[in-house]
């Protein structure tokens, strides 16, 4: 199963930044300590964004896993091509 669709819940994230060590090319803090995701046109957003959205466009799943398994809140939700939700379950 494909990742298709990444979000991170800003009500939930407390800006402890794993995500960002796990996959600095995918996210990054901004003003308000929340983890956003970095995009092709230069916005950020905390999504939800397709992987073919992102800046880096060389992410694997398993970098995306690795990076929403590492947040301590589980703020970043991973989304199959269905749309299912496939991390945090």
């Amino acid at each position: 199963m494909a990742i298709k669709k990444i979000e991170v819940k800003r009500d939930l994230c407390i800006g402890a930044a794993p995500c960002v060590f796990a996959a600095g090319g995918v996210f990054e803090l901004d003003a308000e300590n929340k983890a956003v995701m970095k995009l092709k046109d230069g916005e950020k957003n905390s999504g939800p964004v397709e992987v073919g959205q992102l800046e880096d466009g060389t992410v694997n799943d398993d970098a995306l896993r690795a990076a929403a398994e590492a947040c301590p809140v589980k703020a970043v939700y991973l989304y199959d091509e269905n749309g299912e939700q496939v991390y945090p379950q």
